[in-house]
């Protein structure tokens, strides 16, 4: 879940809205061609411009903020999360009376599953089959794509840049940040949007 603040010409509407409605949000900027960014707590923002009295331009957004910020994610973190997403299976199991995520033959422990299910980072279905929130999925592209802003130059390696001020740094990283969100949201794996929509 996600708490969701709107801007509009009469100021500002907030609301919450569901994983889906996140979801559908997200691809319908990307449809649209509006600029989306990851936030580092797993939400995002989208904004675009359009013309208002008088004929001048005025940016709009929709900015998601989750419930539950993803918080730190560590190496251990970005590593359980990506065997979660790249096995087939994964479910939740018992050990000795409490639950554990099980992927093929990695088991995370109890106490590292009752986190990641607390900070919203994995939810499962009625099955018990589990899978990262789209919550998850933005933290880690956030986490992926931090950026020094006196060189722009990115973690993931795709930019770098010696920009002649630091008003052309935060420009160089938002385009670039905002490059990776678009690829993201149109690379979504068509198993998730469909959990996603049945969720």
């Amino acid at each position: 879940m996600f708490h969701e603040t709107v801007t509009h010409a009469s100021g500002e509407s907030r609301g919450h809205a569901s994983e889906a409605h996140g979801l559908l949000l997200l691809r319908r900027a990307l449809k649209r061609g509006h600029a989306i960014q990851a936030t580092p707590a797993g939400g995002a923002s989208v904004t675009w411009s359009l013309l208002g009295n008088g004929g001048r331009s005025v940016v709009r957004s929709i900015t998601l903020a989750p419930h539950t910020p993803v918080g730190t994610l560590t190496d251990e973190t970005v590593e359980d999360l990506a065997v979660i997403d790249g096995t087939e299976t994964v479910r939740y199991g018992l050990r000795g009376g409490r639950r554990v995520i099980t992927a093929g033959l990695f088991e995370i422990p109890a106490l590292t599953t009752a986190r990641y299910r607390a900070r919203s980072l994995v939810t499962a279905d009625h099955t018990d089959r589990v899978r990262l929130t789209l919550t998850a999925r933005l933290g880690l592209l956030a986490r992926e794509h931090q950026a020094d802003t006196d060189t722009a130059l990115c973690a993931c390696g795709r930019l770098s840049a010696l920009p002649a001020s630091p008003e052309e740094a935060r420009s160089l990283i938002r385009r670039h940040r905002e490059t990776v969100a678009a690829e993201f949201v149109g690379s979504l794996p068509a198993a998730f949007t469909a959990a996603v929509a049945a969720s």
